[in-house]
């Protein structure tokens, strides 16, 4: 599976996701820094930084980006 593949992957189980307990833990990821980040989170940031220029998939909105495959 491809780094963009698990993004979207990622997306999907977020949208579909009803536990607010776990969407509240989520929210808080935007205010940790990167000591407190999850291992799981940093391994993903650091192989989306690895990626070339040209492999990026360029910010859409989320209903264009659930449509990518």
């Amino acid at each position: 599976m491809t780094i963009e593949q698990k993004k979207i992957a990622l997306i999907k189980w977020i949208a579909t996701l009803e536990d607010e307990a776990v969407l509240d833990q989520m929210a808080g990821f935007k205010r940790a820094t990167m000591d407190e980040l999850p291992d799981g989170i940093l391994q993903m940031l650091k192989m989306a930084e690895a990626e070339p220029e040209e492999n990026l998939v360029k910010h859409l909105s989320t209903k264009d980006f659930l449509k990518m495959k």
